[in-house]
């Protein structure tokens, strides 16, 4: 049975916010950092309009803090992580720099104006790379929470997605990462170029681990590859009927294959994901003989709002 929200008001300590383009998550949290509740919406970045965030917050966080801290509503903590500090977000929370550790990245949190109080509202930073040009915002919070949980974990860590983002992690900082349109360019190939006649067979796995080797010596000649997508059906050199399989392992094939190719010695890789994105990572990461556990994603952004918490706050 879920608790009633004057139970959840008695015990809440501090609110933990994901806020992302399309959507946000807020999680109910207790003082040792157990979850009470959890609400979620689509109200995302894009959908908020005029300064409408602390409206939104408010009203979405209502029936847990009506009552909490004895009656008053006075300063409940909320640590925000993701597009609510992009500079078209609530409040720009500016990119820390590499090398960041996660004490620095709660350290460069920002609180927006309030315009009535009851709330201490930090919205975390997300991390920028001059050399070799990269941001990424929302996903630094999952690296930290995998962090908290693998302190002495070196190698290269994967948050698969529209804009995969692998994070090189060492001596417990994010030292430097990447990001790789791999989702983008699956998206506009499958439906608006050429290969769009040829996208059946997404599940076929054998096709999938064969053009996930085919790139994994990173030879360069993508390019010309994604047109054998096509071109094998029409001359009979394959049957056509596994296009999309072919395509995605080519493309995720490519991406993996970049990085294998910078690990150094005794470097480890961990993938950090949900669903069915993250169960093909794992499948193309085995054909390099990685054996990559996948970390729940939400866990992870959970982890490292806690760890914020405890800078910010406690």
């Amino acid at each position: 049975m879920a608790p009633s929200h004057n139970t959840i008001s008695d015990q809440l300590e501090w609110i933990a916010v994901d806020w992302g383009t399309s959507n946000l998550r807020l999680w109910a949290m207790d003082g040792a950092g157990a979850i009470l509740a959890r609400r979620d919406s689509d109200l995302g970045l894009n959908k908020i309009t005029d300064g409408g965030f602390e409206a939104v917050l408010r009203d979405l966080v209502a029936p847990w803090v009506a009552n909490a801290n004895g009656g008053t509503t006075a300063g409940i903590p909320v640590v925000i992580c993701g597009m609510a500090g992009a500079k078209q977000g609530w409040c720009e929370a500016p990119y820390a720099s590499l090398p960041a550790r996660p004490s620095s990245l709660a350290g460069g949190a920002v609180q927006p104006a309030l315009s009535k109080t009851g709330l201490a509202v930090y919205i975390l930073p997300g991390l920028k790379q001059a050399d070799d040009p990269d941001v990424m915002r929302g996903e630094e919070t999952q690296l930290v929470g995998f962090m908290a949980d693998n302190p002495d974990f070196t190698g290269w860590v994967c948050l698969p997605g529209t804009h995969s983002k692998w994070a090189h992690i060492a001596s417990g900082s994010i030292i430097a990462f990447r990001t790789y349109m791999s989702g983008e360019v699956f998206a506009l190939l499958s439906q608006q170029s050429i290969l769009r006649h040829s996208m059946q067979g997404d599940e076929d796995a054998q096709v999938f681990d064969k053009a996930v080797k085919d790139v994994a010596g990173a030879s360069g000649d993508l390019l010309h590859r994604l047109f054998t997508i096509r071109a094998g059906g029409l001359v009979g050199a394959t049957d056509g009927a596994s296009g999309a399989a072919q395509l995605s392992g080519y493309i995720i094939g490519s991406e993996i294959a970049d990085i294998v190719a910078r690990l150094a010695k005794g470097d480890s890789i961990a993938l950090i994901g949900d669903g069915k994105l993250a169960a093909r990572y794992r499948q193309a990461l085995s054909t390099h003989d990685f054996d990559a556990a996948i970390i729940d994603a939400e866990a992870a952004t959970l982890g490292g709002l806690r760890r914020a918490y405890a800078v910010l706050v406690k």
